[in-house]
């Protein structure tokens, strides 16, 4: 299913994050290896929210650690604010790190335990040398006020004394502290209750705003996705399928993959929860043995030789999106 190319770029100098020909293998046992990321090229605008969304295993995690180059990924180039952090090392990486900041997906193993909240937002800005003890105590007060943590109450806390709400918290306020212009959010709520999600939803729309953000926010919620995000990337196996803007995706998906996820959204409704739903049979293949030709030829109802034989490339247009399929939706 998913193609190649790099259609989806775009020419302009609003862009602020460009992904080109992205590639990230691990080694497996017997000397394979594995295919995390195969050829991914995007890019993200300056005061944009990409929603990055795919079943588990697509590569959505190594997506976002590639990016911040956590381990830096097997070939490609990413470039960030004009300049190419894939060329970079060391210091050199280390300086352009605090304008690049990311939430992690498990909000209570991303903090250290064995230090109170001051202590974990506090630690950036000691890393970064920024800031005079007061003008440190001051921003991690801010910080921690605007996600809606008093650090009068909490200030003293370790992780294991909050809820899962307020570890989430804890870890945007640290990613926000450093005032960064990218904030990659890998799932920072999956693993919380509904009414928290939309708490979290909501704080992150509001640092959106205040500091200027440009955010990536990976999610296998596609509610929570379309809620946040200006347009959307879907993935599989590796490869992105389809990439547009919000309304054109989920109002006319072109592929037959970004089809089925939609078509899996539970229904609030009992009456059209019981019409029959499209979706694709099978398992997802194994990233040790991908199919060649379309990787979703196995499990699409469309599928024919061309899909089995050759790979697709990324077609379509800015204002209607982007999809890689040899015979998408009408």
């Amino acid at each position: 299913m998913a193609g190649s190319g790099t259609a989806p770029l775009r020419d302009s100098s609003q862009v602020l994050l460009r992904a080109t020909h992205l590639v990230r293998t691990y080694p497996s046992q017997g000397g394979l290896r594995v295919q995390a990321l195969s050829d991914v090229s995007f890019d993200v605008a300056r005061g944009e929210t990409l929603g990055v969304v795919g079943e588990s295993g697509c590569g959505k995690s190594t997506l976002a650690r590639s990016l911040l180059m956590l381990p830096p990924p097997s070939s490609g180039e990413i470039r960030f604010a004009g300049e190419s952090l894939t060329d970079k090392r060391g210091e050199q990486l280390r300086q352009l790190r605090p304008r690049l900041q990311m939430i992690f997906q498990d909000p209570l193993a991303s903090l250290n335990p064995r230090q109170s909240v001051l202590e974990i937002v506090t630690a950036p800005l000691l890393v970064n040398g920024i800031g005079t003890p007061v003008e440190r105590k001051t921003r991690v007060a801010e910080a921690l006020h605007s996600v809606g943590l008093d650090v009068d109450v909490v200030g003293t806390r370790r992780p294991h004394e909050l809820s899962g709400g307020q570890c989430q918290r804890v870890s945007i306020a640290r990613a926000l502290v450093l005032r960064p212009s990218l904030l990659i959010c890998d799932e920072p709520v999956s693993s919380l209750d509904v009414s928290v999600q939309a708490q979290v939803i909501n704080l992150l729309e509001a640092a959106k705003a205040a500091y200027a953000l440009t955010m990536l926010f990976i999610s296998h919620d596609l509610a929570v996705i379309k809620s946040i995000s200006d347009r959307v990337m879907v993935m599989y196996l590796g490869k992105v399928c389809e990439l547009g803007p919000v309304a054109s995706i989920y109002s006319r998906p072109r592929h037959p993959y970004t089809a089925a996820l939609l078509e899996a959204i539970p229904i609030a409704d009992p009456e059209l929860a019981r019409r029959p739903r499209k979706l694709p049979s099978g398992e997802t293949p194994s990233p040790l043995a991908i199919p060649s030709g379309c990787r979703f030829h196995t499990r699409c109802p469309k599928a024919t030789d061309v899909c089995r034989q050759r790979e697709p490339e990324i077609r379509g247009s800015e204002a209607q999106g982007h999809f890689a399929c040899h015979h998408p939706l009408e």
